[in-house]
């Protein structure tokens, strides 16, 4: 069984001097060393050295990414169809992931909607499940492909045509 302990505020009452000694050991700032930060120079500097020229940062904000499965997304299709978080279209329903505040969709449960998945990373038994339902992950990095492909298309053209002049200036010559 514990003993209470009284506090040593209360054990002192009665005792002019708290467990200070004489009274003329406590007068002024002598007992603690000095007001703020006075002898980091001397006395003190040890406690303070020790963290001299050295920056301390924040560390940065991590994000919090919310991941879902898969049961519990097609569960709530229905609320976000009423808040226009999710549309139903003829190919399957669009989620955004921008809108539903999700950033992955895990692989827990089966689904059995077509489901077209925007802004949202899949995991890849989850993206496997949501293919053989009939629907498509499309995450930002597949898009920026997509652009960055398309962007390549269109430059091809100009590579033939320089070739073309270089043919005519060897045929000129």
């Amino acid at each position: 069984m514990t003993v209470r302990k009284r506090k040593k505020k209360h054990r002192m009452r009665g005792n002019r001097t708290h467990g200070g000694g004489n009274t003329k050991n406590r007068r002024g700032s002598g007992v603690r060393g000095g007001r703020g930060r006075a002898g980091g120079h001397k006395h003190k500097f040890s406690t303070y050295m020790h963290d001299f020229g050295v920056k301390k940062r924040l560390k940065p904000k991590t994000l919090k990414q919310k991941a879902l499965n898969l049961e519990e997304l097609e569960r709530r299709i229905p609320e976000w169809i009423e808040e226009k978080k999710a549309s139903r279209e003829a190919n399957g329903v669009i989620i955004d992931g921008k809108k539903t505040g999700f950033f992955k969709i895990l692989s827990e449960g089966s689904i059995n909607e077509k489901i077209i998945l925007k802004n949202l990373k899949a995991s890849k038994k989850a993206a496997e499940k949501i293919q053989k339902a009939g629907g498509m992950v499309e995450s930002k990095e597949k898009q920026k492909k997509k652009e960055t492909k398309q962007a390549g298309e269109k430059e091809k053209p100009m590579e033939k045509a320089a070739e073309e002049k270089i043919k005519e200036k060897g045929e000129k010559q």
